[in-house]
């Protein structure tokens, strides 16, 4: 997982009204944001858009459909992935 994505989804998290629980960044990266009610669907799109233009990726359907997409960390992974694959 690519740390400059894992640290820019983390700082979006932790600027949102309650942050992100978890002491440690291994306990941030495993919080299910949608369980966790960080986000509502307008943050969800916010999320979307900003990660696209800031990576430069696009997050389709696919990807949006994973399941790793509704924790941190899986986020993360998803996006490294795509910029690997550039």
């Amino acid at each position: 997982m690519n740390q400059e994505v894992k640290d820019w989804i983390i700082r979006f998290f932790e600027s949102k009204k309650n942050g992100i629980p978890g002491a440690t960044e291994k306990d941030k990266l495993m919080v299910d944001y949608f369980s966790a009610g960080l986000l509502d669907s307008l943050d969800v799109v916010n999320l979307v858009v900003s990660i696209e233009q800031n990576f430069k990726i696009t997050l389709g359907p696919r990807e949006m459909q994973d399941r790793r997409f509704c924790a941190i960390g899986g986020l993360a992974e998803i996006v490294s992935d795509l910029m690997n694959n550039k």
